[in-house]
């Protein structure tokens, strides 16, 4: 008599019980997610890169000329958009910061908004598809002129005041 190989369907176990498997206590496991260990597998909500602002006076051009910073005066700097630390701004949808300040080339013009949420200090990111800006730590909303979109945040970030001339962005307080 021939046997017959038995056949089983393969165990499907999900995230959970998998770690919960590994024998780590609920504290270690939260020190692991709190620690950025564990994240989810999907890359689908993960937001753009974040752009650093180039060091004025690395020796090479960084594109950036003036103050960007509020604690040293007045804000008010230009930007070479020829510049590859700023050319991303001659497409619509990308965005770069400066210092604690978000430039995006928005759906109908440059927008530059203090880069620091009301609520918890996160980092905005200018969405495309939304016309926006979103915090990166609650996902609070912001639209293009500073107000509050939807919370947490309850209270406006700062605008800049912006003027294209050429390859030139300028932006003042």
């Amino acid at each position: 008599m021939q046997s017959e190989s038995l056949k089983t369907a393969p165990t499907v176990v999900n995230r959970a019980e998998f770690l919960r498997n590994l024998g780590l206590s609920t504290s270690a496991l939260m020190a692991l997610y709190c620690m950025g260990t564990l994240t989810s597998c999907s890359k689908a909500d993960d937001p753009a890169p974040l752009t650093p602002t180039p060091t004025p006076g690395s020796g090479t051009s960084t594109g950036l000329t003036g103050n960007i910073d509020k604690s040293k005066g007045v804000i008010d700097f230009t930007l070479d958009l020829t510049n590859t630390n700023y050319s991303r701004l001659k497409t619509e949808g990308e965005f770069v910061q400066v210092g604690e300040i978000v430039v995006a080339n928005t759906k109908d013009t440059l927008v530059a908004l203090t880069n620091v949420c009301t609520h918890q200090s996160g980092q905005l990111q200018y969405r495309k598809a939304t016309n926006d800006f979103e915090c990166n730590v609650h996902q609070g909303q912001f639209n293009l002129d500073g107000t509050v979109k939807k919370g947490p945040p309850t209270k406006a970030v700062g605008v800049f005041k912006t003027a294209l001339t050429g390859n030139n962005l300028r932006v003042t307080a």
